[in-house]
């Protein structure tokens, strides 16, 4: 039997923001309700994996805080000490005006990093085949200077950043949040020992970031991978583009370590995207990526969850990737019923996009 890690702090099901409007303060006509980024999600996640039996196959652990040295490896001390700085003082913005912190948010910040760190110490120690870091402050908008779009810290950047300080060379970063990881790839973007790549829907957020053609710094061209998919895109689609540029971009690079960025706001319901997956898709595109582990990383992968603001159908397509790393038999998805129509099929128009980036991927490669 594989053995995963899961790691857990019952914080991470408790961090409130209060009452806001999907992610604005109410105010005139905008009523109170709740932010988008609350613990309802990752609660119901929690309850999923006992009600189901799947706790039984993991080697669930309380993870540890990272310290203030560890976030400086990828942020500025500048950055860190605002961070601090704002939790103290009851109240703010970590960057970009939306992303709000409370006296609570600096430490869990720090524990959310501290949750990937710790899988991927224990997967280097050899004491998990794979793991699956839960957290609740996301952090691939974060860039070295700023928060931004709900990230304090940059979360998976802090945990590569360890992994290299103990000496592996060539890490993979598959970010597969519906939104660009501009703040991973910002911090990457000049070091050709870090693939980054990031499937994301087009101009969704942030604008400014994601275009196909933005492939690494002087020194590192091709260490970054962009693959910005339309709305409406689906399972087929998303895995069309995983079979054609994710996993080619893996195998070329032969990573001795996997991070898999795993935030699932690409699925149906979700209110902050259109691409419209399922869980059984999210499930695909993680076998696929735990087979490149084996193939090349000695099985080490991490998966660290990310966006997902459907309270509902989040959970369900987070314990799918739990699944697929634990080797356990899949759970009911009780909405498969509503979403099994044919617009998840792969379409002519889709599979030319894909063909396209797939191409001048290749050509850029011969140079």
């Amino acid at each position: 039997m594989t053995a995963t890690t899961l790691t857990w702090s019952d914080r991470f099901g408790q961090h409130d923001m209060g009452d806001w409007a999907i992610y604005i303060p109410p105010t005139g006509l905008v009523e109170p309700d709740l932010h988008l980024d609350n613990p309802k999600r990752t609660a119901r996640l929690r309850l999923l994996i006992a009600k189901t039996g799947l706790e039984e196959r993991l080697d669930t652990v309380v993870p540890r805080a990272a310290t203030p040295a560890e976030i400086e490896a990828v942020h500025s001390a500048e950055h860190v000490a605002r961070m601090a700085a704002v939790s103290e003082a009851g109240w703010g913005d970590a960057g970009g005006g939306f992303t709000p912190m409370n006296g609570d948010s600096y430490e869990l910040a720090l524990l959310s990093a501290g949750s990937v760190l710790t899988c991927v110490e224990r997967v280097l120690g050899g004491e998990a085949d794979n793991a699956y870091a839960i957290g609740r402050r996301s952090g691939h908008h974060a860039s070295r200077d700023t928060g931004y779009g709900f990230c304090i810290f940059n979360n998976v950047a802090v945990a590569a950043a360890a992994a290299q300080r103990a000496g592996i060379e060539r890490i993979a970063i598959v970010d597969v949040d519906a939104h660009h990881g501009n703040g991973t790839e910002a911090i990457f973007y000049d070091d050709p020992g870090v693939l980054t790549i990031s499937l994301h829907e087009d101009r969704m957020f942030p604008l400014e970031t994601g275009a196909a053609g933005d492939r690494g710094g002087a020194g590192a061209e091709g260490a970054n991978l962009n693959i910005p998919l339309p709305a409406g895109t689906g399972d087929g689609g998303y895995l069309y583009a995983f079979e054609q540029l994710v996993i080619p971009a893996l195998d070329r690079f032969e990573p001795e370590l996997l991070l898999v960025v795993a935030g699932v706001d690409g699925a149906m319901y979700d209110p902050l995207s259109n691409l419209a997956l399922t869980a059984a898709g999210y499930a695909a595109a993680a076998e696929q990526l735990l087979a490149v582990a084996e193939r090349h990383c000695g099985g080490r992968v991490v998966f660290e969850q990310e966006g997902g603001y459907s309270h509902v159908y989040a959970p369900f397509c987070w314990l799918k990737l739990i699944e697929v790393l634990a080797a356990a038999p899949r759970s009911e998805d009780p909405f498969a019923d509503f979403l099994g129509g044919g617009f998840n099929e792969l379409a002519p128009h889709q599979r030319e996009l894909v063909d396209d980036l797939a191409y001048a991927t290749h050509k850029e490669n011969q140079r």
